[in-house]
């Protein structure tokens, strides 16, 4: 399944179960229980027949929901969690047995005349649905956004692979020193991480975390570089507040993401890439993982192995 397809149908899905999670919470809240304001009387004819409209309501969106969660299932895109995806099944399955066995039945009752203790059931039954769909929704958030993340980060790897030469570039550091990719060759290795935002919880524990363990980079004849998008006083500032004893450099024009093909996800957020480039301007790893923090580091010590023989 190629890219485009995998967004279309994760987004599908995702649309279908939350427009169908604030369904249920209607029905469950409003709907259901207004029910009782028939009292003993029967249930008029526009009553029946808003109930019958309902079904068009929540027919197509199930349909889609469906569809799309058996297709995930069916073709399992590379890195999306199968247990993700059983568990959505399963859950989906729970509440269209629900539904068709329990709700529906009740329904049919109350159609023909109002009963309170068959009201009384349907009420409570249908939390059956209704947390079903919820726990449901919380997963399909989750895949949704693995999986459009990992589409942006497959999207920038293809541009850049491992073995390649590294873009030159050169750059100021907030600090007003210039660098170069030309300064390292044949000299010293350098890992240039690119993350979003300074300040924010996961970059600072990235940056913390190269901080931590920039004695065994320079150690090992390796220099790390910061870079992401903001001002040099915003740079100066995240610095000083962190300790920080590496350069970062202020990629504000995106000049360097676009050259090491770093893209948005999801089109607005950053994107949270490692690179490691040996001493002879190969690049020997690209990591992209938004939510890592840690990770970053560790992918890159692990790297620094399998640089060149000097």
């Amino acid at each position: 399944m190629d890219d485009t397809s995998l967004r279309v149908l994760v987004l599908a899905q995702l649309a279908s179960t939350l427009y169908l999670v604030g369904i249920i919470w209607f029905v469950q809240i409003v709907y259901a229980p207004a029910l009782a304001d028939f009292g003993n009387s029967d249930i008029s004819t526009d009553q029946r027949r808003s109930t019958r409209r309902i079904r068009w309501v929540v027919a197509p969106p199930m349909f889609i929901e469906g569809t799309s969660a058996v297709l995930l299932l069916w073709y399992h895109p590379e890195g999306m969690a199968s247990w993700s995806l059983w568990a959505g099944a399963i859950l989906l399955a729970v509440i269209w047995w629900s539904t068709a066995l329990i709700q529906a039945p009740y329904h049919t009752i109350l159609l023909r005349g109002f009963d309170p203790r068959t009201h009384q059931r349907l009420v409570a039954t249908n939390w059956i649905r209704t947390c079903c769909w919820s726990v449901r929704g919380v997963i399909v958030i989750g895949i949704a956004w693995n999986s459009l993340v990992l589409c942006e980060g497959q999207t920038n790897m293809a541009k850049l692979k491992v073995g390649d030469a590294a873009p030159a570039f050169s750059a100021t550091t907030s600090e007003g020193q210039r660098v170069s990719l030309s300064d390292y060759l044949g000299q010293r290795g350098l890992v240039l991480f690119f993350y979003p935002k300074d300040g924010t919880s996961v970059c600072t524990k990235e940056a913390c975390a190269f901080r931590d363990s920039y004695a065994k980079f320079r150690d090992a004849g390796v220099e790390v570089i910061g870079v992401s998008s903001d001002s040099d006083e915003s740079h100066r500032t995240f610095a000083t507040q962190n300790k920080l004893s590496f350069p970062l450099i202020s990629d504000a024009d995106g000049a360097l993401q676009k050259a090491f093909g770093v893209t948005k996800t999801l089109g607005f957020v950053p994107g949270r890439v490692t690179y490691v480039i040996d001493k002879h301007g190969i690049v020997r790893l690209i990591y992209s993982a938004l939510l890592a923090s840690d990770e970053h580091v560790r992918q890159a010590l692990a790297a620094m192995g399998q640089e060149s023989p000097q």
